[in-house]
């Protein structure tokens, strides 16, 4: 049973997003695993980046600067066969760089889920100064796979909530349906690094 990192911040060559819709929860709600179906935009427009006017193609998985899982339909699908748990799928209306309708397919994935998948005491890291409960910089991840409930496939690290990981059943299950713009690194040993 392994596990990886998933970094929806790398960049993938694909269509690069960087602001939430307007009327959007707060940036800082989207990494406590509240739910926020209720407040949050249905639809709200997300526009490519014009700091990377190149990239323009639209993948599964959209890189963002916020590091938040943003996909489409086809994951989504993936997602609820494996009955992956306690996450929402906020949707959004992609719009390529001259405001164009890119995408209606694809939505926010708002992780509720946390697991305590971090060994804190063989991993190499520096906390937070604002909040010493969490890990602000990780330089080697060593996992703890037993703070990590059975069934659980998608989840935030209770002590690093902006990080992300996956079971390498939903890993493998991804790869098999050839989603594209997929960033992902084995847990065990990480650097922290996107790339």
């Amino acid at each position: 049973m392994s596990y990886w990192v998933l970094t929806p911040s790398s960049l993938n060559g694909g269509a690069v997003l960087e602001k939430l819709p307007s009327n959007s929860p707060s940036k800082p709600d989207f990494y406590e695993a509240i739910p926020l179906t209720a407040d949050f935009p249905h639809g709200g427009v997300m526009g490519f980046s014009k700091d990377f006017p190149d990239y323009i193609r639209v993948f599964d998985f959209i890189a963002n600067t916020f590091s938040l899982p943003i996909v489409s339909g086809r994951v989504r699908q993936v997602l609820t066969a494996l009955e992956v748990r306690q996450c929402e799928f906020l949707p959004v209306t992609l719009q390529d760089h001259k405001g164009q309708v890119a995408s209606k397919d694809h939505c926010i994935v708002n992780v509720l889920d946390v697991q305590d998948i971090i060994d804190m005491e063989r991993s190499e890291y520096e906390l937070s100064p604002f909040d010493e409960s969490q890990v602000s910089r990780i330089k080697r991840l060593a996992v703890q796979k037993d703070g990590v409930a059975p069934g659980a496939l998608l989840f935030r690290a209770r002590t690093s909530m902006r990080e992300l990981f996956m079971h390498a059943s939903l890993h493998e299950a991804l790869v098999q349906a050839g989603v594209t713009g997929l960033k992902a690194f084995p847990a065990e040993g990480w650097n922290g690094f996107d790339i």
